[in-house]
This record gives structure tokens, sequence and C-alpha cells, in this order.
């Protein structure tokens, strides 16, 4: 059934217009004031003694074709302009924004908003954790999305014409559908996230006129990598209040077996298979609690993006009390989960980090009694959905094992901070292998364990999970793949850029400093916040914009199919995290800034460049001093292929990119000067 569209170009702002535009363009609507640099719940450290065992995500159910809720999608998708003759995809989901009652979180029972799988609801009780969605590269995916979502406190609808539409949080129960880090179409109905999609709950006259349901149809290339995306909410002004109560889940991209891909790889010479593998997905889950003895509790939006105690106010018909105890990591909705293994086993991996806006360098330490014993060992195998490359492609040792020691700022030592640090959007592939029996804590390591690209900011060192280890020999017959194997030309990444040297499908780091293309300086500006913390004026812009919400708005940022770009990113003021739709960057070198001399230093290259859609970088002093010096700097390079369309990039502190750190950017035909049909 795989099917491609190829009868009508439709546009983002078309697309809007269809589904009808936001009243009231005029009206001069109230929004939510908002402290958002402030509003980051102190998350740094969370001890948390283990609890059961770690469960995975539920797998989404895919719909048959027999369905009502497959006719429905089919007549909504048909209803699409120039999509009159579509057909079902080659695997349906059907996704509900919906507000559950009965969340367990820990001792808390919780009330948010929460992704189900309309296909097979959770039990009453069930934790928080999107259905992990797969992919099939080469076939056709569909989402049957429906909004019901309702939120404790003010939702804050306002016109997207409103002028501080694009840099104050608004709209908590509009929502949309963002597949990160897939290389699929931005146009309608695919990865589109300047769509907005209302909640059946929501009868304002500023949402009135948007739909309550989509029908996601989305291709995924046949040379697409396989790997761990996730997907999440991307409704401008919302992001935050959506993901924060825990609405988001993993997508992994599969191939088939045979294909020479890294996952087929890894199980017929490593006998690392699906069946080894672990999905954990990260979240931060704050909450107000609604009863004295502390077990009941709500995500409450407007207190969420304010921080500290709210304003008087009911809901549930509860007065709100702030959790005040930080806010722990969960893991698939658990807190600190177990897993076991056997001496030598080897388990992958996928960590997805979820949260708004924690950054962690996950490491173990023993925490049994006696003797501490070897600790796991743990290698970097991919990291955001694309399989590293090698340093040496004839490298027979096993890769990419990290090296937490290191502390001299050079290649080896960026390359594996580059790899370890998992900040707020990204994703890494680690294998674990047991080397001895014991009771092992992963957490968040801080500064000064392990190398890391934080320099400036404070990285979270919550528990994360325990690896209990039997004194049981493993009977897998497990080995670790070489460095070799990630040099085999059937591993599927991105096109090379033209800036990058390569020898087949295998790149690496240029000799010298490629020219810039793109430079992007993130800052935070302390003035444009009173004296109560809460920003009166733009206060987190990109190259001093922040993001045009307005339809009619044309595009921020510019680039061409077809075009190579080499990126310069960096930080003048607080930690940022930039991410860009569509089109993964590789990331190949940093160039420390000399913050006495004021200028820059002569650039550190990595190993080998590293793909990623998602990375850190924070500013030359800590986040308490306001002053604005630069930071170090990330260069990367990217190639616009395949697709045209409009997107954004953004920080991805989703406070930050609901509080306007956002920019519009499209791609061009470079021949018409507008988008391909599609």
């Amino acid at each position: 059934m795989t099917q491609a569209f190829r009868e009508n170009t439709l546009t983002r702002r078309e697309a809007l217009k269809g589904m009808g535009a936001i009243a009231g363009a005029a009206a001069a609507v109230s929004v939510l004031p908002v402290a958002a640099r402030a509003a980051i719940p102190a998350i740094s450290s969370t001890k948390l003694a283990a609890s059961d065992v770690l469960a995975s995500p539920p797998a989404a159910s895919a719909v048959a074709a027999s369905n009502q809720l497959a006719a429905s999608y089919l007549s909504q998708l048909q209803g699409l302009p120039g999509l009159s003759s579509a057909t079902l995809p080659d695997t349906l989901y059907a996704l509900n924004c919906t507000t559950r009652p009965d969340i367990t979180l820990g001792s808390v029972t919780l009330t948010a908003t929460s992704y189900v799988d309309a296909a097979n609801p959770p039990a009453a009780g069930a934790v928080q954790v999107g259905p992990t969605m797969v992919f099939e590269r080469g076939q056709t995916t569909g989402v049957w999305f429906n909004n019901s979502m309702s939120v404790c406190g003010p939702i804050n609808n306002v016109s997207m014409m409103a002028p501080d539409s694009g840099w104050r949080p608004h709209g908590f129960t509009m929502t949309n559908l963002h597949t990160h880090g897939l290389h699929v179409t931005p146009q309608p109905p695919s990865d589109d996230v300047l769509l907005m999609i209302r909640s059946t709950t929501d009868s304002d006259p500023h949402v009135i006129d948007q739909p309550t349901s989509f029908p996601y149809f989305y291709t995924v290339p046949a040379d697409h990598p396989v790997g761990t995306f996730w997907y999440h909410p991307h409704k401008h002004g919302a992001v935050a209040s959506q993901v924060g109560p825990g609405m988001s889940g993993a997508l992994i991209v599969r191939g088939k077996a045979g294909d020479g891909d890294i996952d087929d790889l890894l199980a017929s010479q490593c006998n690392i298979t699906a069946a080894d593998e672990i999905v954990a997905v990260m979240q931060t889950i704050d909450y107000y609690y609604t009863n004295p003895a502390k077990t009941q509790a709500v995500f409450y939006p407007a207190g969420y993006y304010i921080g500290g105690e709210p304003a008087p106010s009911t809901c549930l018909d509860q007065m709100l009390a702030a959790n005040t105890n930080g806010t722990p990591t969960s893991i698939n909705g658990q807190l600190n989960p177990t897993v076991s293994m056997d001496i030598g086993q080897i388990v992958r991996l996928r960590l997805v980090n979820a949260s708004n806006g924690q950054t962690y360098i996950p490491k173990f330490k023993y925490t049994g009694t006696g003797t501490a014993p070897v600790v796991p060992d743990v290698y970097a195998i991919a990291v955001d959905g694309i399989a590293l490359l090698p340093r040496n492609p004839a490298g027979t040792a096993p890769y990419y094992k990290i090296d937490y020691s290191l502390s001299a700022k050079d290649s080896a030592y960026y390359t594996t901070a580059e790899l370890i640090t998992l900040a707020p959007g990204q994703r890494v592939d680690l294998l674990i292998k047991a080397n001895a029996a014991g009771t092992f804590e992963l957490y968040g390591a801080g500064l000064g364990e392990a190398p890391t690209v934080v320099e400036n900011n404070t990285p979270n060192t919550s528990s994360l999970m325990t690896f209990v280890v039997s004194s049981t020999k493993s009977t897998k017959n497990q080995s670790l793949p070489t460095e070799a194997l990630f040099a085999t030309g059937t591993i599927q990444r991105p096109e090379v850029p033209d800036s990058l040297p390569a020898s087949g499908s295998t790149i690496t780091v240029p000799s010298s400093m490629p020219v810039a293309t793109q430079t992007l300086e993130f800052k935070t500006v302390d003035s444009a916040f009173n004296a109560s913390g809460v920003p009166t004026a733009p206060a987190f812009l990109i190259n001093d914009q922040h993001f045009d919400g307005d339809p009619a708005a044309s595009p921020q940022l510019q680039l061409y199919k077809g075009d190579s770009d080499v990126w310069n990113l960096y930080s003048s003021n607080d930690a940022h995290i930039f991410h860009i739709h569509i089109n993964s960057f590789a990331a190949f070198a940093r160039v420390p800034y000399d913050t006495t001399n004021r200028g820059y230093e002569a650039p550190v290259y990595y190993q080998m460049p590293i793909w990623r859609d998602t990375i850190y970088f924070d500013a030359g002093t800590p986040d308490t001093e306001s002053n604005f010096v630069p930071g170090t700097m990330v260069v990367a390079a990217s190639k616009q292929v395949d697709f045209t369309g409009e997107f954004v990039l953004h920080c991805h502190n989703l406070f930050h990119e609901d509080n306007g750190m956002m920019l519009s950017v499209a791609i061009l035909d470079p021949e018409t000067g507008g988008y391909d049909k599609t």
C-alpha cells in the first residue's frame, strides 16, 4: 500500500488557512506572564532507592483496516487538498491526547495530559509514558491524532497574530505532533509542526476554527537510518506544558533482516538482537499536590511556567500546594527501576532524554557493600538515531568505549564528551557489558566525574536506574562490535555535506576549518525580566530574533535544497540546546573561547564527525552572571536533501522555546524558489 503523494503542493501557511485561521487577529488578548528562566525546576540531584523491575513502554498497536479508526482516518486524509485518492498507509497508529486522572508516579496518583493508544488504552493506574511506535523505512506510516485534553487552570488562548504570541506561553490545550529526528517532509500531512490541533474541550473563539483531529501520514525513505528517535507535542507556546507532564514516547526506525545496517550487523555478528534492547524514556514530571497527605497531585501548566508557589487557585476542587521535594527523573514512568543481568551479558540501552531542560552524563557506580567490583563497561554505538562513524575503518578493538577518566580537553575528550552528554531531546544508544556481580547505579555524573560538553552549567545528578548483576555467567554468546563494523558500507547515514571529506560512505573531519554559511548566536537577555522574574520583552533570542508565529509571515531563515551548510553555533548567555528539524548535521569540532583575552582559540576537532539533530552548548560564564560572554562554539555541517517546505530550528530547553527561542526555516527549490509538490 506504499504511496507517495505528488499531486499538490500544500504549504503550512495554506494548510493552516485551509483548516481555519485563528479568529480575532486584532484582539488584544492577555497572555500568561512567564518567568521562564526561573521556572526550570530545581532537579539537580535526586537520590532514589531501587524500586520495581524496569518495564518497557507499551508497544503502539497497529490499527486494522477494518477498524472504524482507520475509516475515520482515511476520510479526513482524503479530505485534505490534493489527497482525494489517498489510501491507508502500510501501518496505522491511533494516538489520543487526553487527560488521565489515575497516573501512577511513585507514591503519587497524578492527573495530567497524556498520550493514549486509542487502539489499546492503558489500564487504570498505568504509568505515564507514550506507546513506542515503530516506523519501517521504505514504508508509509500514519497516525490518527485526536485531541480531547483539558488542563488545570487557565489555558491562555491567543491569536497567533498577536504581537507577543511568538515569545509568551499560551494555548495549553492546543497541540500537534513532531517526529523528532526523522528525515521526512515537513509539509502536511507529515511532520508539520506549525499546524494547530484544538481540544474538543475548548470552544474559545480564538481557536474554534481549528480541527480537533489530524491524519498524519509519513513516508520514510528507503535509505533512512535505523535508530532511536522520539515523538512529542510541538505547538509553539505550549510545548513545555505538554512534554512536562510526560507527553512523549520512543519512535524506533527499523529496517529488514539481512539489510546490513547496524541492527542487522549487531544481530548477525555480535548476537545482540532486538530482544537485548532496553528502551528508556527519561522524563522529569513536576506537579502540585491536591491533598494534605500529598498522595494526589495534578500537573498545573500555569504554575509550571511561573515557578514557585502559585497564586491562590483551585483545581479539581482542591487548593494546590507546590511540590518542594524536588522532581526525580522517571524512566518509562518508573522511579529508579531495576535491570537484571548476568556476568558477560550485553544489553543495548536506547536512552531518550524527554525532559524539558535537564542534561545528564550517564555513569555507573557500585552501590553494594564490601570491595567494589569492576563496574559495567559502557560503549556508545549511536547518537540521535544514527550509527557512529569509525575513527579507523580497519580498527579491531570494541567501539566506542567510554573512558570516564579523560580530563585533558583534547580530541578524545571532546569526542567522548559529545557522545556521553545527554541533553534534552538527544538520544544515545549504549551497549552495557556486565563484568562482575554486584549492584550498580546508573546515575547522572556531576562536573569533574566524566568528560562532558557542559562547561558553565550544572548537569542533573539524579539516580536513573539500578543494574543488578548476578553471579551467573551469561550463556548468550555475545560479543562487542569492532570499530571496523561501523565502516560497513550498508550502514545508512545522512548524505555527506560537501564541506566534509569522504571515502565512500565514511566521512572524516576536515583538515582545516571550512567557512561558515550559517552563524547562530543564542542568548538569554536578563534585562528583559522584571523584578519578579517575568519577561516584559523577548528574553530568549537567536541572532536577536524571536519566533514569529503569524501565519502570514515569511520564514525567518531560508535554505536551499541541494546546498551544504556549515553551522557555527554558540551561546553568549545561558545554556542552550540547538535542534533543527528534517536534516541532521555532522558535528566535527568545538572551538573554545578565551574569556580572558576575549577571542576564540584553535578548534579542537572530534576524532570523527558525529551525526546529530540536537546539540548542547553554553556560555563563557555561569548562568548566574548576566554579562554576555561567548562560550565554546560548535561547528557542524549539513546538506539539505530530498525535501522542501517550512519547519523550525530552536532551543530544546522547551521553556526557552515557548518563550520565543525558535526561528521558522524554509528549504526552497533553487530553480523555482518555492516548495516541491508532495
